[in-house]
């Protein structure tokens, strides 16, 4: 069995040659083999970034194929994951920072898209974008 590090190497390749259902395949592969190993490790850094990066890869496939709807799906999915665990009862201070790291990842792609491809102001409203995300955006990559 493939680990998610070479699923997502191996969808890479994919979307690098145009080959969207394989990377599709791949990319979606690799999200349930990271949400395995993350019930194990619920705050796992790692399982947590990399589980970002498959969602925007995937909405990348789909943004590709002109798939919008579904690809803001992929944009937006990881982004309120962050937003709910910045407002987590249960969740403790060290992941909290992490989720506040996790949300400046997850919204340049999403002000990027929504420039491509306008999204209604409701939507837009439940990103929850605030000014102070906006005014400090320098994420580390993925």
């Amino acid at each position: 069995m493939q680990t998610w590090k070479v699923l997502m190497e191996n969808g890479n390749s994919c979307f690098d040659s145009k080959s969207w259902q394989d990377a599709e395949f791949c990319y979606q592969h690799a999200v349930e083999q990271i949400k395995q190993q993350w019930e194990n490790d619920p705050e796992n850094e790692e399982l947590l970034m990399a589980w970002i990066s498959v969602q925007h890869n995937l909405a990348a496939v789909y943004e590709e194929q002109g798939q919008h709807y579904t690809a803001l799906r992929y944009l937006t999915m990881p982004h309120q994951w962050m937003m709910s665990l910045l407002r987590g009862e249960f969740v403790s201070d060290s992941f909290k920072a992490l989720a506040k790291q996790g949300v400046k990842v997850t919204l340049m792609p999403l002000l990027d898209f929504s420039r491509r491809h306008p999204i209604c102001e409701s939507c837009f409203d439940a990103l929850q974008v605030s000014p102070e995300w906006l005014s400090d955006l320098h994420p580390t990559m993925h």
